[in-house]
């Protein structure tokens, strides 16, 4: 019987978890039909990386900093139709899914799938399929993301830095929140700065006065 070729599906990275995205990475290089050809820690980089190389498959997550997930995904159907996206994220609800079927995203999973149905989803993508997980139902926890996403879009925050001043809110230093979400030290500094500008509170003293004073929202 002649042997078929599987054709190598180019893959693209964008995380802003180094660690995780580098373990994603080897995991994906290991398989002989998968081949990553660019990483990236934020939307806007994977945006210039696309403007150079186009790969069959963005696997993209949703909270990254200077341009988040959702917004480059968005972007990214407009300016490069060709490139299939998964967004492969630890936040998952009902209406964010619906959101990103509308976008044009061609699957929606969480970060703890395992590597073979990872490999089943990226190998189903390519050939024209979608996945898009059910999000965990839970009546309290469903209430309680409608309470955080209110209070999220009233105040212009994205995501990632809603988790940053939770971890305020319960006396987190800098350096903690950086070990504890695998982001760098000068990256949360740039997020507090950010959110101290659209809090409208004077530097770190402000953000964690705000930040207790919100930490039921």
């Amino acid at each position: 019987m002649e042997h078929i070729e599987q054709k190598t599906i180019t893959l693209m990275i964008a995380d802003d978890h180094k660690l995780f995205a580098e373990g994603l990475s080897a995991i994906l290089s290991k398989q002989p039909h998968f081949k990553i050809i660019g990483m990236a820690a934020n939307g806007k980089e994977i945006l210039h990386l696309l403007n150079h190389h186009l790969p069959d498959i963005l696997i993209i997550d949703l909270n990254m900093p200077i341009l988040d997930g959702e917004t480059a995904s968005e972007k990214i159907r407009h300016l490069f139709p060709s490139v299939k996206i998964m967004v492969l994220s630890m936040y998952h609800t009902i209406k964010l899914a619906a959101k990103l079927k509308e976008i044009g995203v061609s699957a929606f999973i969480q970060k703890d799938t395992d590597a073979d149905s990872l490999f089943k989803i990226i190998s189903g993508i390519q050939q024209g399929n979608c996945f898009f997980e059910k999000a965990k139902s839970n009546p309290s926890l469903a209430s309680s993301h409608n309470i955080d996403d209110h209070f999220q879009k009233s105040h212009n925050l994205t995501s990632r830095e809603m988790e940053i001043l939770k971890l305020i809110s319960i006396d987190y230093t800098s350096q903690q929140i950086a070990q504890k979400l695998f982001i760098s030290l000068n990256t949360v500094d740039t997020h507090r700065k950010n959110m101290a500008q659209k809090l409208n509170v004077t530097g770190k003293a402000g953000l964690l006065k705000f930040a207790l004073e919100n930490k039921h929202r």
